[in-house]
């Protein structure tokens, strides 16, 4: 419950903290930029920090390829610039889903909550008809960085564990 706290006020401080430009600019293209930017501002924040998180945590490691994770990381939500999510919009669906035990995706043909849980596809489907080319090991990272098991793939544990602790 804390950890929502948390991220409400994250959500709420976001449009007063300025966005980093010098990690979008180390790790994405100019095409991914623009996809970056369609994000709203706490979204924007909530990307970076997850890329930040990863980085300090993985990038010592001899398997990880770091610009690949930090591009994982900074776009592993921008299906979610599709539909702006307002905060009381997230905050309501968070306790919704809550209190209805996962059982509000029965009502995704409502448009804010088809966004709440399909965001990773929409990222996806966003990414696939851009110009940048992204391996099975990366999109598989973004389509299921909400999936409980993650499997093999180091990329998809790591974003999975940065996300959840963002």
């Amino acid at each position: 419950m804390l950890y929502r706290v948390k991220q409400f006020l994250w959500a709420i401080t976001a449009p007063f903290i300025p966005i980093n430009e010098e990690i979008l600019n180390k790790y994405l293209s100019k095409e991914e930029k623009c996809l970056f930017n369609k994000l709203g501002t706490s979204d924007k924040h909530h990307s970076i920090r997850v890329c930040k998180d990863a980085l300090n945590i993985y990038s010592n490691k001899t398997n990880i390829d770091e610009k690949k994770l930090a591009k994982i990381a900074l776009l592993h939500d921008i299906g979610k610039s599709e539909h702006k999510l307002n905060v009381i919009d997230k905050s309501a669906l968070v306790i919704l889903d809550k209190f209805m035990n996962g059982n509000l995706i029965k009502y995704s043909n409502n448009k804010k909550i088809d966004l709440y849980y399909n965001h990773p596809k929409k990222s996806i489907n966003i990414l696939k008809k851009s110009n940048g080319i992204y391996d099975r090991e990366f999109l598989e990272a973004i389509e299921k960085h909400h999936y409980k098991n993650v499997g093999s793939n180091i990329y998809l544990k790591i974003i999975k564990e940065c996300d959840d602790n963002n």
